[in-house]
This record gives structure tokens, C-alpha cells and sequence, in this order.
């Protein structure tokens, strides 16, 4: 779980928390999943550069090179786009969506591991907890159903111990995340300036995956 896996400091120490930052270099939303023509169900726009925090609790098994960790991230993305009216009318629309992995992770802290560095690989399975981002001219289409989304990882991590309680980890996952989400505007009209843009009031819905690779540093403490 920290590093120095092998060392007698650690195993005194079965539980520890981490607090780590995340990078995902991509994904797509999807904004017509469930559209009857093929061309318009593969319809996407990318994402990318996702920044996002995570925190995880895990707990080693005595006497062995197992752990078991429960985490739960935070990511949130958006981009900013515009209906464009005229050469001189547009309304701006922002897109995107935020989410809540929970995973569970088993860990093997591999033997060659030596103090106070540390070598481990990984791999589990999580729900996704998410919703689409949607509005136009500041006016959001807020949620009004989703489905949790699951999927599975693997990743890999190396990290350094400080002292005997506190380390630094940093790895790299391999994350099948995907959800759906569907919005609806409240409102038959959008008002932006002098701008009246009519819009639909029936729900549409939406798809994310998250195929990206993700890129992590913490700071472990403990216990």
C-alpha cells in the first residue's frame, strides 16, 4: 500500500489513506446514444484533459503481499461552444459532464518491492455515478434520470516512503468507465440578451466513456 512493502514498519501499519490528483488524457460523449439511424448513434465529441482528485482507503493483509482498497474520485469537464444565429447573434453553450468513480481494488505488492521504494499492480471493479452538463445561454437542461454506469481498471504504481508513516505514490490506470444521462430543459424558451431561442422540453439522452489512460500522484499516510 505505501512503499517499503516489505519492510516490518509497514506491516505494523495494515491500514492507510490516501489523497491523490488524477489526470485522464480522454473521452467522448455521446449525445444521441439511442438514435434510430446509425450514423447519428456514433456521433461524438471528445473530451480531453481531465483533471480530477481521488481518495482511497486500503488495508494490507498480514503476512502477505495483498491489499484490498476502497476509493472514490471526483472528475468534472466541460467545453464551451455557440449557437450561431447570425454573423453578429450567438448564444453560448457549454457541454460536458461530472462524475463519481467508486471502485474496489485488489492490490499485489510485488516481492522485489525493497525499502523504502515499492513496486505494486492492481486491478477491481467500480460504479460510476454521473450526469451531463448541459446548457445554452446560461439556462441548464438539469438531469432528470441516469444510470450507474460499471466497469473495471488495472493499473500500476511505484512509490516512496518518507518516513513510516507518510509516503508518496504515482501510477497509472487503465479505466472502462462509461454512464448514461438524460436532461431536459424546464422551459420552452432561452432569453440571452436580446436573443429568444426557442427549445425542446422533451428529455434527450446522452452516453460517456471514459477510454483514457489516467495518470495519479498522492500522498499516503498511515495507520
Amino acid at each position: 500500500m505505501v512503499v517499503g512493502f516489505g519492510s516490518a514498519q509497514a506491516e505494523d501499519k495494515p491500514f492507510s489513506v490516501s489523497l491523490k490528483g488524477n489526470f485522464t488524457t480522454a473521452s467522448q460523449l455521446f449525445p444521441q446514444p439511442n438514435s434510430p439511424d446509425e450514423v447519428q448513434r456514433a456521433q461524438f465529441f471528445s473530451l480531453r484533459d481531465i483533471w480530477g482528485v481521488s481518495v482511497e482507503l486500503r488495508y494490507r493483509i498480514p503476512e502477505t503481499d495483498l491489499a484490498v482498497a476502497l476509493s472514490a474520485d471526483y472528475l468534472r469537464t466541460t467545453r464551451t461552444s455557440s449557437i450561431r444565429l447570425s454573423e453578429n447573434r450567438q448564444v453560448p453553450v457549454e457541454d460536458g459532464y461530472r462524475v463519481v468513480p467508486v471502485e474496489v481494488t485488489g492490490y499485489f505488492l510485488i516481492p522485489l518491492s525493497s525499502d523504502p521504494f515499492g513496486v505494486y499492480m492492481g486491478g477491481g471493479a467500480g460504479a460510476y455515478f454521473g450526469r451531463r452538463l448541459y446548457s445554452i445561454g446560461g439556462i441548464e437542461a438539469p438531469t432528470v434520470d441516469r444510470t450507474i454506469g460499471f466497469g473495471i481498471h488495472v493499473l500500476s504504481g511505484v512509490s516512496y516512503r518518507f518516513t513510516e508513516r507518510i509516503s508518496v505514490v504515482a501510477e497509472m490506470k487503465f479505466r472502462d468507465l462509461q454512464f448514461t444521462s438524460v436532461n431536459r430543459f424546464d422551459i420552452p424558451t432561452i432569453q440571452y440578451g436580446t436573443i429568444v431561442l426557442p427549445v425542446s422540453t422533451e428529455p434527450f439522452d446522452s452516453r460517456v466513456h471514459t477510454d483514457g489512460i489516467i495518470f495519479q500522484l498522492g500522498v499516503v499516510v498511515a495507520f
